[in-house]
């Protein structure tokens, strides 16, 4: 027998206009007809509408935890938290999962020699000073062993002088045994840097924050459903991912 899958918002509309009909058969009063109760429809009704409603409670009716931690528009504080969902190793329980979607925003037409992936290790560190010059302290690093990433974060303050300029040198510099290496200008609009050259040869990945929390969502949102009711620890897994969520949400406001 052919099965048809239908989302809730498709399927919601019919169920309750035959609800109304089957109602207003009840109460009418010339009616003496039965009407029999599909007990399988209706279980497997119930059956769908479990996993939306965990979805709206899992997304709107629980807390923010980055409120509480007084994230607000704090640079520093919010490029700590993009690491940790950058990292593979990190307590989200997503693996690399966030990682791979931020090399895919970078491995694009015009830089297709970027690796989809790293291969053997990847370190992830916030407030890095790659050559000990405080001037060229970089928010986020990423040092693979098959690519280097420098992210700048930006979201009130504005760029020092040849800031992204000093950060592409350095990333060249540090991508030793010729690994490819890139940096990205992470903004609230996805802008253009103004620290650079106009003849600077490098390529510079510019993201909006909500251009990059909607290329995580989708591969998040497919391992969550894949691994959340299967995982040892499954309370455990749905607080982090309920925190990588609403981190998600409020990069789209910046």
């Amino acid at each position: 027998m052919e099965t048809h899958h239908q989302s809730l918002v498709e399927w919601l509309p019919g169920f309750f206009q035959q609800w109304s009909e089957n109602a207003l058969a009840l109460n009418a009063p010339t009616t003496t007809e039965k009407i029999d109760i599909d007990i399988g429809q209706l279980m497997t009704f119930f059956s769908r509408l479990s996993t939306p409603l965990q979805a709206v409670q899992h997304r709107v009716l629980s807390f923010d935890p980055w409120a509480i931690a007084g994230l607000k528009r704090k640079e520093v504080r919010n490029s700590a938290v993009l690491a940790w969902l950058l990292n593979p190793q990190g307590s989200h329980g997503f693996g690399a999962v966030p990682l791979y979607a931020l090399l895919a925003s970078i491995r694009t037409a015009e830089n297709q020699a970027f690796p989809a992936a790293f291969t053997r290790f990847c370190r992830v560190r916030v407030e890095s000073n790659p050559n000990g010059d405080s001037k060229n302290r970089v928010d986020i690093e990423i040092d693979a062993d098959n690519f280097f990433v420098l992210i700048e974060v930006k979201i009130d303050a504005f760029e020092q002088q040849e800031q992204i300029e000093r950060y592409c040198l350095e990333a060249e510099k540090r991508a030793t045994k010729k690994r490819p290496w890139g940096v990205v200008f992470l903004t609230p609009q996805g802008r253009q840097p103004k620290s650079m050259s106009a003849d600077n040869p490098h390529f510079i990945s510019c993201l909006s924050w909500r251009d990059l929390a909607t290329r995580f969502e989708e591969p998040m949102w497919a391992d969550y459903r894949k691994v959340g009711t299967l995982h040892e620890s499954a309370s455990m897994r749905q607080m982090a991912a309920h925190s990588a969520f609403c981190f998600l949400e409020r990069m789209r406001n910046f």
